[in-house]
């Protein structure tokens, strides 16, 4: 098989396969710091956070924090920039063709969407549990 005959089809739905396998790993991630908070929310109910938890939720509310911030200056960047390239994927291949790679970006953004939304849960639940360790 040459060079000239190689589809780009198969470089462009490799990459969606890999964003999309980066969003199971994102979600998974997501769901066990959930458990720890959901944990840390229960001990908060018990009355017996440590000052170890407290410097934790502290901690980790200031990082998520600006996680948050992070992701959402990066969307804000970031959506032009995918109107561009869906523009010029549009006028310069063909309908079916620019669908077909169109395809990463929107995995793309679904991907950048769900690290937000990540982002924004754990700074709500971390706001909500050092509401009242101050």
């Amino acid at each position: 098989m040459s060079i000239n005959q190689f589809p780009i089809e198969l470089v462009s739905n490799f990459i969606s396969i890999a964003i999309l396998a980066a969003l199971l790993y994102k979600y998974f991630q997501y769901k066990k710091k959930l458990d720890v908070l959901k944990e840390l929310h229960q001990i908060k109910k018990e009355k017996k956070l440590t000052i170890e938890d407290k410097e934790f939720i502290k901690k980790n509310y200031k990082e998520y924090k600006s996680q948050l911030e992070d992701d959402e200056g990066r969307l804000k960047f970031v959506y032009p920039l995918f109107i561009l390239i869906a523009g010029v994927l549009v006028a310069f291949l063909s309908f079916q063709e620019a669908m077909i790679h169109l395809n990463i970006v929107i995995v793309a953004y679904i991907y950048l969407h769900v690290s937000r939304i990540h982002s924004r849960n754990f700074v709500g639940f971390l706001k909500e549990l050092k509401k009242d360790i101050e």
